[in-house]
């Protein structure tokens, strides 16, 4: 193992990540794995989620899959129970699941909630219950995927905004609670990111013109791939950052730069 790998090291470990069968999340469980830690995949989709753990151990990693559905409580205090009784002790929380909500102000009582629940609730809940098992570590990181959207504002979709800014603001006080236990709390904020989920974003026939127009806007000029952003988390995760707590860090090719906060 190099230096480099070894600031890096998460051996021994155990980190547990939300929706992380597929884009970023998935990402983040390979890197994870590859760099020692056993990875809890939760995902709402089973067959991405038993394949992303089988693809962890033909890597030669160590991981375990739960399909559930977050945004259903019932399921989401089932896995907490489940994650509590097979792990005393939890050294990553990897808050990451997340939707966009409703588009612009086309938004319902139903739509508002299922976004405000998935993106802000769930994160909360978990941080909450899952506390016990990561005071038991002795370098316990709690990581939130927050968004650029929770920094500056974009068009188009406020209510996935005001979940981000929530999210942000979470982790700041959550940072400044936990601080004087050693534990940290910091959050990523992806700019445009090459996952399926944003390519589904667009009709068909339109994708890559879609993408191109993104990319023109990012000073980097192009889109993150999801594994820019899944190095930011593992380096939250890892010792390397261990002075590093209440931290909001865009990883989007310097789009926020100029932008008015």
């Amino acid at each position: 193992m190099s230096k480099s790998d070894e600031l890096l090291s998460l051996k021994g470990r155990t980190a547990l990540i939300t929706a992380g069968a597929s884009g970023i999340g998935r990402a983040a469980a390979l890197l994870f794995a590859a760099h020692g830690a056993h990875v809890i995949v939760a995902d709402i989709d089973a067959a991405r989620c038993e394949e992303t753990v089988a693809e962890i151990g033909r890597q030669g990693g160590s991981g375990e899959a739960h399909a559930v559905d977050l945004g259903d409580q019932q399921a989401l205090d089932a896995f907490l129970d489940s994650v509590q009784a097979g792990h005393e002790v939890l050294d990553v929380l990897f808050n990451h699941a997340g939707i966009t909500g409703p588009p612009g102000l086309d938004f319902d009582a139903e739509s508002w909630r299922a976004c405000m629940t998935l993106n802000t609730w769930v994160p909360m809940v978990m941080t909450q219950q899952l506390l016990p098992s990561l005071r038991r570590s002795q370098a316990a990181s709690i990581i939130f995927t927050a968004s650029t959207a929770g920094i500056v504002g974009v068009p188009g979709l406020p209510v996935y905004a005001a979940s981000k800014g929530a999210v942000i603001q979470f982790m700041k006080s959550v940072a400044l609670t936990l601080a004087p236990e050693g534990i940290r709390a910091n959050a990523i904020c992806p700019g445009g990111t090459d996952t399926a989920g944003l390519r589904a974003a667009f009709q068909e026939g339109t994708i890559e013109s879609s993408l191109a127009a993104i990319s023109a806007m990012v000073p980097l000029g192009r889109l993150a791939d999801p594994l820019d952003i899944a190095k930011a988390a593992l380096f939250l995760a890892a010792d390397t950052s261990r002075y590093m707590t209440g931290t909001v860090i865009p990883v989007d090719g310097g789009a926020t730069v100029g932008a008015r906060s």
